[in-house]
């Protein structure tokens, strides 16, 4: 499975979504990150794209659920995409 996420760059981002990830067991098996400039504004936007292998006891939408709330309080969007889902254990 693919997680995408984009949002205005600040520090934790990366901490704050791997404990959480941690926490339900999520391995991050590739992990890139990158910190553009907006196209008008220039402010800094932080990228990040990773797939996650999902242990086969963990629930996807209670994964995304969880990191849909961070996401709110993080103010970024995030997007999964369970078509390159990588095979559970």
């Amino acid at each position: 499975m693919s997680l995408e996420i984009v949002g205005t760059d600040r520090p934790g981002i990366v901490r704050d979504i791997s404990h959480v990830l941690a926490r339900h067991g999520v391995n991050i098996e590739e992990l890139e990150t990158e910190v553009a400039s907006a196209a008008m504004s220039g402010e800094p936007i932080f990228h990040e794209h990773a797939h996650i292998r999902l242990p086969a006891s963990t629930n996807v939408d209670e994964i995304r659920a969880v990191l849909e709330a961070m996401a709110d309080h993080l103010m970024v969007d995030l997007a999964f995409d369970e078509a390159t889902a990588v095979p559970r254990d």
